[in-house]
């Protein structure tokens, strides 16, 4: 069984199911586990993401004007491994190639036994029955029961800690120029970990807010994970991100997150991105998260 996937979070799901040496070709984006990484790459990007956050954001709107995808998918290297299974998704089209894009592929390259499994989701359940939907059609169910069961029982430590915590709010910020609030599944998982959601609404993109807007607020806990941004990418915006904070009353706690890995791949490392969040909420009830992740993490204070 030959299997190509599209997006990080696809790669994710399958090397989680015991997968990997099925895998024969992946996203240029696909960096974990880091054992992909010398797999061919389907995948290129249109955007230079080595620009900064503002002039990034500026140049997806300009080539999402004019083209269909921010992404290329490279036709003959797709004709040539010949996948029985392509993994992608249908839900943003700056998050990955397009399912458009995929399905002309594989009708004008590829034979009637290469099938597509589409993923979209928007809600942390989404992800859940995603992954045990890859693993049905990939007839390893057992292995996305077990994912299942992992799934709960992390999620029941970190309810169970926080019983009896202090609400507080938390404000999770996706990107900064402009400001998104993170969105989608993000909600739920501030639900879950005993916080108060400030802006965002549950299985709704990641709404656009200005500077005045973050002043009508005054959030306890700012977790900074700007999608697809590692931890060095965010401290070198660091200046914009204090320009684009107001001056709080009561400064909230400000958390810097590695993007790229967590949060904003709706796979199974959603699970240890919710123990991060649990640990930048309730610090004093969660530090061995704090230890587990501290390389993924960065408190900022007066001196940053």
């Amino acid at each position: 069984m030959k299997l190509v996937t599209l997006l990080p979070s696809a790669t994710e799901i399958v090397a989680r199911l015991g997968l990997e040496k099925n895998l024969v070709g992946v996203s240029h984006e696909c960096d974990f586990p880091e054992t992909v990484t010398s797999l061919p790459k389907l995948t290129s990007s249109r955007i230079n993401t080595n620009l900064s956050s503002g002039n990034i954001h500026q140049s997806v709107m300009e080539v999402m004007k004019s083209a269909v995808s921010v992404y290329d998918l490279d036709i003959e290297l797709l004709k040539s491994l010949q996948p029985d299974f392509i993994i992608t998704q249908d839900l943003c089209d700056v998050c990955a190639v397009s399912f458009e894009q995929v399905e002309k592929a594989c009708q004008e390259v590829l034979g009637k036994n290469t099938r597509i499994i589409s993923l979209k989701p928007k809600m942390l359940g989404d992800i859940w029955d995603d992954v045990q939907n890859v693993a049905n059609q990939l007839s390893v169910s057992e292995k996305g029961n077990e994912f299942k069961t992992e799934t709960e029982a992390r999620i029941k430590v970190v309810q169970t800690r926080c019983e009896n915590s202090t609400a507080r709010k938390v404000l999770t910020i996706e990107w900064l120029d402009p400001i998104y609030i993170g969105g989608m599944w993000l909600p739920e998982m501030i639900d879950i970990v005993g916080g108060q959601v400030c802006i965002a609404k549950s299985g709704q993109l990641a709404p656009i807010v200005k500077k005045e807007d973050l002043a009508k607020i005054e959030p306890d806990v700012v977790v900074v994970k700007p999608c697809g941004y590692k931890l060095n990418q965010t401290l070198k915006e660091l200046e914009l991100l204090r320009e684009q904070l107001p001056d709080w009353e009561n400064p909230p706690r400000i958390y810097l997150v590695d993007g790229n890995s967590y949060f904003n791949r709706p796979g199974p490392r959603i699970l240890d991105s919710l123990e991060i969040l649990a640990y930048c909420t309730h610090p004093e009830f969660f530090a061995n998260f704090g230890e587990r992740y501290k390389t993924s993490i960065i408190e900022l204070d007066s001196t940053n």
